[in-house]
This record gives structure tokens, sequence and C-alpha cells, in this order.
């Protein structure tokens, strides 16, 4: 069975498993008899050919008050999945909850070697849930992202969960449910993205910090990309709900913070000479939040050329990721061709058989609008040290 058969085998396990999940308790079990599993790490075992599976499962007498809920981990090691989630009922002492899981974290050696292989266990479950966070581990192995200290009195698991639920305040990284990310490897004509999720330390304890996307072939990671440069893969992708665009920044004028109350993207595939071509144009309404210099924005005239900038911005930053997608990775993150697909099917039936090739020669043209609707409170700026 090829890659593409398996991930479509994939998909449709996942609409299956959707069912199940709107079919309320349909299969009750006693919840002093369970043990509620809040994340997943997956990485390779020490031994060649094993999977290590470690389990974020709730701890009722871990937290700082009666109140509160804590954490513990369990890990073990073995040849599938499967085995080794059965194996786990011996070391918790009661069967595993599986549906109030937040996130599976990918090791990114487990990635690079294909994800497909790695979740059809869980899909196939029928006590797992469709829309379950997956990430890619930014450390050496997945379970340290999960390894918490204790101090916080809160399941690590959940802590991302709130991240992700909160990142369209940033737009750093892509939020993707496992469902999603199955249906986008068995889509022709786009190519995954996950995001990038780390360990660190706030105020003395353990927590997360997810920024950046990792870069998939179908369901086999091939690399990484910063925070900011996915911010501009999620303008292409149609996907900003909210963050912050900066034009310029401390001493380097001039300083001005907008931020995004909502932007639209549209991508049109058009026939020049017989070639495919991709003309993308995003409209983005912002507020100016932010002035470190003395620079006009409280007038119709300064907000146009603040307008400008910003727009001169975005199309730089956004020709810039295109060529890291042509260039490095020959991967279509930003689904045109499922564009194509849709709007030229004959033509996308020759493009196909060698999209990556086709892509990485794709002429794209991209176009910005930036509309300023509104500012902060103060209408003139603060004036900085020695002005007059």
């Amino acid at each position: 069975m090829d890659k593409r058969a398996r991930v479509r085998r994939l998909a449709v396990m996942l609409c299956s498993l959707t069912v199940f999940t709107l079919s309320g308790c349909w299969n009750y079990r006693e919840v002093d008899k369970l043990t509620t599993v809040a994340g997943i790490a997956i990485d390779k075992g020490v031994e060649d050919g094993q999977i290590k599976l470690t389990v974020e499962v709730v701890d009722g007498s871990g937290g700082q008050d009666a109140m509160s809920v804590g954490s513990s981990r369990i890990s073990l090691s073995g040849k599938t999945m499967f085995e080794i989630v059965r194996r786990m009922i011996t070391e918790s002492g009661s069967r595993l909850y599986w549906a109030h899981a937040k996130s599976i974290i990918l090791s990114e050696e487990i990635a690079r070697d294909g994800a497909a292989k790695i979740i059809d266990w869980y899909v196939r479950d029928t006590e797992t849930r469709a829309d379950i966070h997956i990430l890619v581990s930014g450390e050496k192995t997945a379970e340290e992202v999960l390894t918490s200290d204790g101090k916080s009195g809160e399941p690590l698991s959940y802590r991302i969960d709130d991240i992700l639920k909160n990142e369209t305040s940033v737009s750093n990284s892509p939020t993707t449910e496992i469902f999603d990310f199955a249906d986008t490897i068995n889509t022709p004509g786009i190519s995954s993205i996950l995001p990038m999720v780390y360990s660190s330390e706030n105020k003395g304890a353990k927590t997360a910090s997810i920024r950046g996307s990792a870069v998939f072939d179908i369901d086999k990671m091939l690399g990484r990309m910063n925070a900011h440069d996915t911010k501009f893969v999620l303008f292409l992708r149609d996907e900003i709900k909210g963050g912050i665009l900066t034009l310029g920044g401390y001493n380097r004028p001039p300083g001005i913070s907008l931020e995004i109350f909502k932007s639209k993207t549209k991508v049109e595939p058009v026939l020049v000479d017989g070639q495919v071509e991709i003309r993308v144009k995003t409209h983005t309404v912002t507020a100016v939040d932010e002035v470190q210099e003395n620079v006009d924005y409280y007038t119709a005239k300064g907000q146009a050329e603040i307008e400008r900038m910003a727009e001169d911005i975005l199309v730089k930053e956004m020709e810039n990721v295109i060529e890291i997608a042509q260039k490095r990775y020959k991967q279509d993150i930003f689904g045109f061709g499922d564009r194509i697909h849709k709007k030229m099917p004959k033509v996308w039936k020759s493009l196909e058989p060698d999209w990556d090739e086709k892509f990485s020669r794709l002429k794209v043209s991209v176009q910005a609008k930036v509309d300023i609707k509104g500012t902060a409170s103060i209408r003139k700026p603060i004036k900085t040290g020695g002005e007059e």
C-alpha cells in the first residue's frame, strides 16, 4: 500500500471516529476505575524497532489545594503503540481514559520517519477523540516537553491546550488537530505544517512554549520554520485571526505595532500564455497600538504612509516564505495546488504527478492592502527625549 493510500485510509478512520465522539457516553465506565490521560508524547525507544510512549495522567492528589489537580507520567517502550497502551493498564493499576487528552507530541525523529503509522493506533480506538492537538517537539525528545517539575499544580498538557486556544492573539504558529492533519496529508496540492512546542521555564515553574512550525512532505517532516516566517505562511494560508504586525522596532524607526483585527487572503490561479500562475491578494484591517517614535499616525496623510509601509512589509515577507517553501523544501504549504485543483481540474490533472517540482518553479505574485481603522486612546504621540 503506497503512502497516499495509507493516509487516505487514516482519513476514513478519522471520519468514523468523529461519529463515535458525537454519540455521547455510549460506553460508560465508573470514573474511579479510570485513569484520565491529559497528554501524550511519542519517541523512538532505546532498542532498535521500539517506540516509547509517555502519557501524562491527571493526579487528583497532586494539586496545590483540594480543588486542584496535578499530574504524573507513565513511560513504556514496545514494538507497537497498542501493545504499549495495554501494558500501561498494569503500570497505572486501572484502564486509561483517552477522551480528555489534549495533545499528542511527536519527537522530531518520529515525525521525520513518518507520522501516519504512529497515530494509526490512536484513530482506530473508539474511546479517543479526533479533536486532539498534534505537535512536534522542538526538544531532543517529546517526553522532555511533558516532564513537569510539579510546581504549577496543573497538567502541562492542559496548559499547552490553553496556549493553543490563545494562539490567535500571536499568530506565530499553526493550530492543528489530528483530524485536520490527516485530512491535509490526504489532500492533493497542499503540504502539512504542525506547531513546534518547546520546554521552557516561567517563574521557576516548568511550562511550554509554542512557536514556529514543522514542514511536512505527506506525513514525513522535512524541517523547521521559525515563528516570524510562520506568521506569513499563515497569511498565505488565510489562517490569520489576529496578532501583531510590526514596523521597525526599538531604536529602529518607525517602531510601530499594528494590531490585526481581521485579515482575508484570496488565492487565484490564472493561465498566462498556457502556464499556470498564482495571484495572491491580502486585505488586513489593523489599528495602531504602539508608536515608539514621533510618527504622524493621527492624520489621514500619516495613516496612509503607515499603511503603505505595512503593505510593503507584508509583500516582502510573504514573497520570502514562498521562496523558502519553493527552494528549500519544494513543498506547497500554502495550498496553491489545491486551489488549482478546484478551479482548473483538467489542468491540475497534468500537474499533479510531479507537483512538488512544478510548485518549485511556480510564478506567484503578491499584493497586500492594509487599512488602519482605529488607534489607541491617545490621539497624538508621546514626545520622546530631546524633542521640542
